[in-house]
């Protein structure tokens, strides 16, 4: 078999590999990377192709470094927990990976290297994932066990409210009832809040940058508009099978927090992606949608971020908390998850939705 072409290998086993695959001529030229390899250096493989990787990842230099070194010795060589920068420069995030270079030598002919990445971070992030899942559940078990508790004696509070303020002699007095009325149905709806929407979803073919847009506009009819707002889409993502109206609540919600965040003249960052290859709630889908809400406010205090997504957590002085945890309930009912990083200057939500149906798989 030949080792110059790399059509030569079977095209599944490269396009379904977890590990990012890459082939580069002796300028280190991309000739070739595979899905994962996109998605992990967040490169886009038609744009890059034929172009000196070094040139894409220049703010790497012990990678370019261990290139030169296997090209020079032609010996395999590999880097345990190398971190890589990757993304633009405006967005940049390092990734963490297990890389080996390998020569790839024939007769007359120059040699070529094949790069392999494996993700370190994947596995942490699967982790995390567990995490928050379990966590949505136990919130979800305490949020029903509650309702059950407190909204039975409301229910009688607001009976015996009723009643008292018929046997009143004083109609004056009508007015301390209606309170206790009022302020039994003001808790009855917070009850209900937490256990967030009932009805089933109404799926439908979405254009998630429509949304985006709609989100934009009502920023703007909200007066939320002083902040800046730049797009970052990937125009090739397909339509979404959604629940239209719930999915908007959720990027709503999403996108006042990062509002109100962000002082006059903050900028704000819709971007959407496609992934590949990625595992969401232990299933391994070909293609996930993720749709990122960034920030370039004063960022989540670390201490707050393992309970960010808990019912009644919230840093706003008239704030409920039930926001975020709603809307994690949302995503997870449509298979998927949200997830948040956060440093100052620095916050991203990332709304993470498979793609199409029928593509998963268990993960290993």
């Amino acid at each position: 078999m030949s080792w110059s072409n790399p059509s030569d290998f079977p095209a599944v086993i490269l396009e379904n590999q977890s590990t990012g695959i890459l082939w580069l001529d002796a300028d280190f030229r991309l000739e070739y990377l595979n899905p994962a390899a996109e998605t992990l250096l967040d490169l886009d493989g038609k744009r890059f192709l034929g172009q000196p990787l070094t040139g894409s990842l220049s703010q790497n230099q012990e990678f370019t470094a261990m290139l030169q070194r296997v090209l020079t010795g032609q010996e395999t060589v590999t880097q345990r927990e190398l971190g890589l920068q990757v993304g633009p420069l405006n967005a940049r995030r390092i990734v963490t990976v297990d890389c080996t270079v390998i020569p790839l030598v024939e007769r007359a002919a120059p040699t070529r290297l094949l790069v392999e990445l494996v993700p370190l971070d994947r596995h942490l992030r699967i982790s995390r994932e567990t995490l928050l899942a379990d966590q949505s559940a136990s919130n979800r078990s305490l949020a029903l066990k509650l309702a059950h508790e407190i909204k039975n004696p409301l229910g009688g509070l607001r009976g015996a409210a009723q009643l008292l303020e018929r046997r009143l002699a004083d109609p004056g007095l009508g007015e301390y009832t209606r309170i206790i009325v009022k302020e039994a149905d003001r808790l009855t709806a917070l009850v209900d809040s937490l256990l967030g929407p009932h009805q089933e979803l109404r799926r439908q073919p979405t254009n998630i940058h429509e949304l985006l847009e709609h989100v934009a506009r009502l920023l703007q009819a909200a007066a939320l508009g002083q902040r800046k707002i730049l797009r970052d889409y990937d125009p090739s993502l397909p339509e979404l099978q959604l629940d239209r109206d719930q999915i908007l609540q959720v990027l709503l919600n999403l996108a006042k927090n990062a509002c109100e965040a962000v002082a006059e003249g903050g900028v704000i960052v819709f971007r959407s992606r496609a992934l590949r290859q990625f595992t969401l709630h232990g299933m391994r889908y070909r293609l996930v949608a993720c749709i990122e809400i960034e920030d370039n406010g004063a960022g989540i205090p670390v201490e707050l971020l393992p309970q960010l997504f808990s019912p009644l957590m919230s840093r706003k002085p008239n704030g409920a908390g039930l926001g975020l945890s709603i809307s994690q309930e949302l995503v997870s009912r449509h298979e998927g998850l949200i997830e948040c990083q956060s440093q100052p200057g620095h916050t991203v939500f990332s709304v993470l939705l498979p793609l199409g149906a029928g593509h998963e798989s268990k993960a290993a």
